[in-house]
């Protein structure tokens, strides 16, 4: 079995040493059940558990992340655009374009010395 690896004591650190009951969902850092911290989605519990160093830099995240980061509302559909006239056929006397050939072609030609 694996035991709990939270450091506690304030002069003397040392592992806790108490049975894991589960692991940290960031480090997977083995946790007893006094060390772990349930995470919550909109006041419910997820299921997850963090350990207190892990939640801490989540929280202080959660606080500074730019409005970026956040899941945004989704924004409206734009509307669709107006259908376009229709254009009257190309009569079959007419002769189409050529096509455009592509300009600001570089000509290198090495010189010989």
């Amino acid at each position: 079995m694996e035991t709990c690896t939270v450091e506690t004591g304030l002069l003397r650190k040392a592992p806790c040493g108490n049975t894991a009951a589960t692991k940290c969902a960031n480090c997977e850092q083995p946790l007893c059940t006094r060390h772990a911290i349930a995470q919550l989605n909109a006041g419910r519990k997820t299921g997850k558990f963090l350990c207190a160093d892990c939640n801490a830099t989540d929280r202080q995240y959660q606080e500074t992340a730019p409005a970026a980061a956040q899941p945004a509302a989704k924004a409206p559909a734009p509307a669709k655009p107006a259908a376009a006239p229709a254009r009257p056929a190309a009569s079959p006397a007419e002769p189409k374009p050529p096509p455009e050939e592509p300009s600001g072609g570089i000509d290198f030609t090495p010189e010989k010395n």
